[in-house]
């Protein structure tokens, strides 16, 4: 081999080598990137992790947060409306009723007088009316129910003999009244609250409290009265005085009084007695 030659092939191994450690250089360097760009999105994703960790977290904390409020809010509602209910079932307790009730009537004379005291008041009462007499005097039916009292059934008659005859009777005589009711506020006017002709009381009486019952009827006596009925033209002051005798500071209160056209001094006694009560502390209502 000539010199040359020899001084060629030198020349074309070093090149090589070169191109080789080129090469190596080139793959090195490229690894060398690669593994940076691998950390780095290694290290971004564990950012990312790491982020959607802590929003979860936080999340977490805001809800269970939310909910704690939610249940303190709850819980303070439930108070409220416990104590509330308390605070309603200790008035319902403590406070006293007054029932004022008016039976026998309507009369011409005294119950337009009665009514005129009550409405002067702002106080609503109960009259139990007898049939008879509310056919006489429709428009003071109509009075009393225009201004919000109650009106119950007092039998037609009013007569004892032949109401308390047999219990079919007294059925027959409330059905009456019923229909001069109807007749005069409308057929859709309906009352089941009646009172017994001298009270419901007593054994003999038993047969007839049992066939009201059976007919859906609501029967009231009275624990209190003003004694207008033991005599005739009994004073004011009397009627004052018997009404206090039987007052005794009961919480619920249903007093007889009549209004029939003979009882002019019930009419002057009533101011006195509602002043009396209010001064009690008692609140009136009607019976139905």
């Amino acid at each position: 081999m000539t010199k040359p030659q020899k001084k060629a092939n030198k020349k074309r191994r070093r090149d090589f080598s070169v191109l080789i450690v080129i090469i190596i250089l080139l793959f090195v360097k490229a690894s060398y990137d690669y593994s940076q760009k691998n950390n780095s999105s290694t290290a971004e994703a564990v950012d990312v992790s790491e982020s959607l960790l802590l929003m979860s977290e936080g999340s977490a904390v805001n809800m269970a947060f939310e909910q704690e409020k939610y249940a303190i809010e709850v819980e303070k509602a439930q108070i409220i409306q416990e104590n509330k209910k308390r605070e309603i079932l200790d008035h319902q307790q403590s406070k006293k009723i007054a029932y004022l009730t008016f039976d026998d009537g309507p009369s011409s004379n005294i119950t337009p007088q009665v009514l005129d005291v009550l409405k002067e008041y702002n106080v609503k009462a109960t009259f139990f009316v007898i049939g008879n007499m509310a056919e006489r005097y429709p428009d003071i039916i109509k009075r009393m129910n225009k201004e919000g009292h109650s009106i119950g059934n007092h039998s037609y008659s009013h007569s004892y003999k032949y109401i308390y005859g047999k219990t079919s009777n007294f059925i027959n005589e409330l059905k009456r009244t019923e229909k001069v009711l109807n007749n005069i506020l409308g057929e859709k006017y309906e009352t089941n609250v009646i009172r017994f002709p001298g009270g419901s009381f007593g054994s003999k009486k038993a047969p007839f409290r049992k066939a009201v019952k059976d007919k859906g009827y609501v029967y009231y006596d009275w624990n209190s009265l003003n004694g207008d009925a033991e005599g005739h033209n009994i004073s004011k002051r009397r009627l004052v005085q018997r009404f206090k005798t039987t007052f005794n500071g009961q919480k619920k209160l249903t007093i007889l009084m009549h209004d029939m056209e003979t009882k002019q001094t019930t009419v002057d006694a009533l101011p006195e007695i509602i002043e009396f009560l209010q001064e009690q502390g008692y609140e009136f209502s009607v019976l139905k």
